[in-house]
């Protein structure tokens, strides 16, 4: 565009004269409107934990707490067993106004909420010396976004009893606020790891006697049709890329969730947990017999 208000310099000295430039309120909404770089919250903030069950999770768990927040207009024996048990572990309890309370944490918390410092992963390596003594199931996400979906596995994978879940360090969700919540108190429970090569910590746990199964609605193999036996480690990828070259290569099988219906696909989150169910009743039934 052709600019009509030129300048000439005559020095190298800085010119603060400028003519100003008015703009119109459209102009400073498309300004506004841009794309933010988005923080890695998870490692820059303290996390907040709301609700009763989540925080009780938290503190029967022996999680790090640097305060717990309850709302006067809280009632009952909730209260009283939350002070009780932030006392034992030396945490702060501060009672706030119901509209302080709300201010700060919002509406949807039931009156109770927390301070945390940032979620403690687990050493990958720890990870496995702890499955080495449980079902021996791990689960394994590759570049799973959206942090509702990374909550909702690891309730699953808690509940079910299985031994933990691997994520990769870039390109995926962590433990930030909104997977904890999801989770429903099962992060205070689970190990998470976190590994810079996904790829490298699948043919890692193979060496250690893994057997590692993808999940793809592709694969021309069924779920059901795998002998699930041993030690398995569980591949699920995100919803828009799927597993990934790199990662269909370490997996010793590549199955999918037979499906009868006119749907073609089920988020991954339902999908981790209805083959989580086929491994765990094999494995059961082959430790029986």
């Amino acid at each position: 565009m052709k600019n009509n208000n030129k300048q000439s310099f005559k020095s190298n000295k800085p010119n603060n004269n400028f003519p100003k430039k008015n703009f119109n309120s459209k102009q400073i909404k498309s300004f506004n409107n841009k794309p933010q770089v988005k923080q890695n919250k998870e490692e820059s903030e303290h996390l907040y934990l709301k609700g009763r069950h989540e925080v009780l999770q938290a503190l029967e768990s022996g999680q790090s707490l640097i305060a717990v927040y309850v709302s006067l207009s809280v009632k009952g024996s909730i209260v009283s067993q939350i002070k009780e048990m932030a006392s034992k572990s030396t945490v702060p309890v501060k009672e706030l106004a119901p509209e302080v309370f709300e201010k700060r944490f919002g509406e949807k918390t039931q009156g109770i909420a927390a301070e945390a410092s940032e979620f403690q992963y687990t050493d990958f390596d720890d990870l496995i010396k702890k499955a080495e003594e449980g079902h021996q199931v791990i689960v394994a996400l590759n570049q799973v976004e959206d942090a509702r979906n990374l909550g909702a596995i690891v309730r699953t994978v808690e509940a079910m009893g299985c031994d933990g879940v691997i994520i990769p360090k870039h390109r995926s969700a962590g433990m930030t606020e909104w997977a904890i919540r999801t989770a429903q108190g099962a992060s205070a429970w689970l190990p998470v790891a976190r590994v810079n090569n996904m790829s490298d910590s699948l043919e890692e746990l193979k060496e250690k006697g893994y057997w590692v199964v993808g999940l793809d609605g592709d694969a021309s193999k069924q779920l059901t049709n795998v002998k699930y036996d041993s030690k398995v480690v569980l591949v699920a990828g995100g919803e828009d890329v799927g597993l990934g070259e790199r990662v269909k290569k370490s997996c010793d099988d590549i199955v999918k969730i037979p499906m009868f219906g006119k749907t073609t696909s089920l988020n991954v989150s339902v999908s981790v947990a209805m083959a989580l169910y086929e491994i765990l009743r094999q494995k059961n039934f082959f430790m029986k017999h």
